[in-house]
Order: structure tokens, then sequence, then C-alpha cells
């Protein structure tokens, strides 16, 4: 798995998509590495590392955008591989999940990645995406009755905004919902999830599977 995140690291600093893509998706075709390893231990560390490879904004925020094209990509690409885990998994969860973004959030390639995750292990998961206003969010809880709503968070300043999105949903939805918050919004205060108003914060892919014993 190293070596894999070596040589796609590489191929992501020449900007090199098809060389990006090619190992990636070869690599699943052959079993060598599974969805969640290549998510969470190939694609996420080689799309963060960004920031240590470019400090200034003028450089990083164009080079960011190109990396993050190439990463949506290959993740877009590699839905079969995630209905073939599913598949393996064992027997479908079966309950409704969104994942989304609050308003003025742009980033929600992580929000994508969580999504499947839900996917694999069986939930009806609904990606809503990038900045979700209230109002839609609302639409959309009252249309697909969620037993889960996650909501992705990058930056820090948005928590303001996730914390009026839970207040709207409590107060205009009977259902009995349980908000999911992740993000690297809640790495320097991971307790901010329960200021906003959310019942459990998600880090990995195995949180995701302890769901079903219960949110602590």
């Amino acid at each position: 798995m190293e070596g894999l995140y070596e040589k796609l690291l590489v191929s992501l600093q020449e900007e090199n998509k098809e060389k990006a893509f090619n190992i990636c998706i070869t690599a699943l075709k052959e079993k060598s590495i599974s969805i969640v390893d290549l998510y969470q231990s190939v694609l996420s560390p080689a799309l963060n590392h960004i920031i240590e490879e470019y400090p200034n904004d003028e450089d990083l925020i164009w080079r960011e955008h190109v990396r993050s094209g190439i990463i949506r990509n290959i993740v877009e690409a590699a839905f079969p591989y995630v209905l073939a885990e599913r598949d393996s998994f064992g027997e479908p969860n079966k309950e409704n999940v969104i994942v989304m973004c609050p308003e003025y959030e742009d980033h929600d390639l992580g929000a994508r990645m969580v999504s499947d995750f839900f996917t694999i292990v069986g939930y009806n998961s609904t990606f809503i995406g990038a900045k979700t206003p209230r109002k839609t969010i609302l639409k959309a809880v009252e249309i697909v009755s969620p037993k889960y709503l996650c909501i992705s968070v990058t930056n820090y300043y948005n928590l303001i905004s996730v914390k009026k999105t839970i207040e709207s949903i409590k107060s205009s939805t009977k259902n009995n919902i349980t908000f999911l918050l992740g993000g690297s919004a809640f790495v320097s205060n991971p307790s901010a999830y329960k200021e906003v108003g959310g019942d459990y914060l998600l880090n990995s892919f195995q949180d995701i599977k302890d769901l079903s014993k219960g949110v602590e």
C-alpha cells in the first residue's frame, strides 16, 4: 500500500491525470487494494499532502483544484468496485442516509468518499455535495426520510452554518434523525460536533460500521 501511495503521489505532483488514474484503477482491478484502503490510506493522504508542498496560496489554490479534480475522477470511476465490496459485505442495512456539506463549504470530496463508505456497509446513501442551502436540505430530508444526516465540514468557520442547519431540521421535522459530523474542521477541536448539535463524530470507515451498535 505504501508503494502505491508513493507512485500516486509522484503522478499527482506531475499532474499526470492518466498515470494517476491507471495506478489506482489497476490496483482495484487486481484486488491489491480495497476501496476503503484506497480512500483512507492513499487518496486522502495524497490530497492533504499538497498543503506541505505549496505553502503559498498563489500556488496552493489552483494546484489543489487540479489534484482534487484528478482524485475525483478516480473516485467516480471506482464506483463499480464500491458496489462489488457492498455485495460481498453481507446483508444490506437498507436505512437511508444523506451525506452533504453545509452552506459555503466548497470541499466535498471527502464527503463523496464517505458516501461510498455508507454504500459499502449497505446503506441507501444520497450524496448531495457542496454548498447545500438550508432550504434545500430541509426538502431533501422531507423526501428521503433519512435515519442519518452526515455533514462534512472542512472550514472551521462553517460550523456556525452547520449549527443553524441542524437546528432548522430539528424544528421542522418529527423524524428521529441522528446527526453525524466529520471533516478536518473537527481535528483541532473534536468536541465541537456536540456544540453544533451533532450526535456522533465520524473519523473512519470503522465508525460507520459501528453505527449499527448505537451512537455513543
